[in-house]
């Protein structure tokens, strides 16, 4: 059974593609988009659909494998080592950033009209705005409801070009919330129940907003995420619950670390990041073992979630991501 989710287990920046036989509209939405929107445009609904068609019979649309289940220490999951090999692989490829994962079309136009353009994008797993000037919405509503389109926007509207970013964006999440359905049913919903908690998602596009992160992925030891802004620099932020909390003092017990570092965990006062393998306390870490370890940040939703931002060590970092603002210097010639 599928855990259903709120925050997806990955989001990165993709590709918005822009329908309209009409140059200017074309112009006007290229000016008034967020500059960090990466678009393509079109004036010809037949060529987009051959170009969005192309796209994704070459790219998986699922995306990143995160979850491969090895062997770990007591708890079952990956590790470390796996975890970011699997990332730090997806990372480096720029067509994830190409991926058409919402298309904004017009209705009238000569060679093919957006409904036409939907009906034949019906299979491909892309969001569709249909974005018009036609008064008449009773076709889009019969649209919608026959799950073709996913908005509705009027371009005479006072706010429609807010409208439209702000349904981008929504749709943008939505998209990957599809794709990681099949994932988060390997996952065990008692350890990873911040992914369907809606304050955990609210934390997550916080951290996004105030620290410019632009990508990030499910890391599953130790839970949390590993982030990157737009120029690939990585931070990792576990993400625990009290049992998390619990299970690792346990581990540090039972491996023979120092009492007050136990005591620690167990009372929710640090949250850990060892650099291990398998993500719990060794012997084997050399100095104090409270340096792994940051004072919590405190988020409340459905339970209490501890977490706290780590720089990732350069041992750690696989090869470097090919960045997304890489991707806009040199695909879209954005400065």
């Amino acid at each position: 059974t599928c855990m259903p989710v709120q925050l997806p287990l990955y989001r990165h920046p993709t590709m918005t593609v822009v329908i309209d036989d009409d140059r200017s509209s074309l112009a006007v939405l290229d000016f008034h988009l967020e500059q960090s929107l990466a678009k393509t445009t079109f004036n010809r609904a037949r060529a987009a659909l051959d170009w969005v068609s192309d796209i994704f019979s070459r790219v998986d649309p699922s995306g990143p494998q995160l979850l491969g289940f090895e062997d770990e220490c007591g708890e079952g999951g990956t590790t470390a080592e796996s975890d970011l090999e699997r990332i730090y692989h997806f990372v480096g490829d720029p067509q994830r950033f190409s991926l058409p994962t919402v298309v904004v079309i017009d209705y009238a136009m000569p060679d093919m009209d957006g409904l036409e353009f939907c009906e034949a994008a019906a299979d491909l797993p892309c969001k569709k705005i249909m974005f018009t000037a036609r008064a008449d919405a009773s076709f889009a509503v019969a649209a919608f409801n026959r799950g073709l389109i996913h908005r509705f926007i009027r371009k005479q509207g006072p706010d429609a070009l807010d409208q439209l970013e702000a349904a981008i964006d929504a749709l943008q999440n939505t998209y990957f919330l599809d794709q990681s359905r099949s994932q988060a049913g390997q996952l065990d919903a008692g350890k990873f129940g911040f992914l369907r908690d809606p304050a955990a998602a609210a934390m997550v596009q916080g951290l996004c907003d105030r620290y410019g992160f632009v990508e990030y992925y499910l890391f599953t030891n130790p839970h949390g995420f590993l982030f990157f802004d737009a120029e690939g620099a990585p931070t990792l932020v576990p993400m625990m619950n009290a049992k998390s909390l619990e299970w690792h003092a346990d581990i540090a017990a039972e491996e023979g670390a120092p009492a007050e570092l136990s005591a620690a965990l167990r009372e929710r006062r640090v949250v850990p990041f060892f650099h291990t393998g398998d993500g719990c306390w060794s012997s084997d870490l050399p100095g104090d073992p409270l340096k792994y370890c940051k004072r919590p940040q405190v988020t409340r939703g459905r339970e209490d979630y501890y977490w706290a931002m780590f720089d990732l060590p350069d041992h750690y970092r696989k090869r470097e991501p090919y960045s997304h603002a890489r991707f806009l210097r040199e695909h879209l010639h954005r400065p």
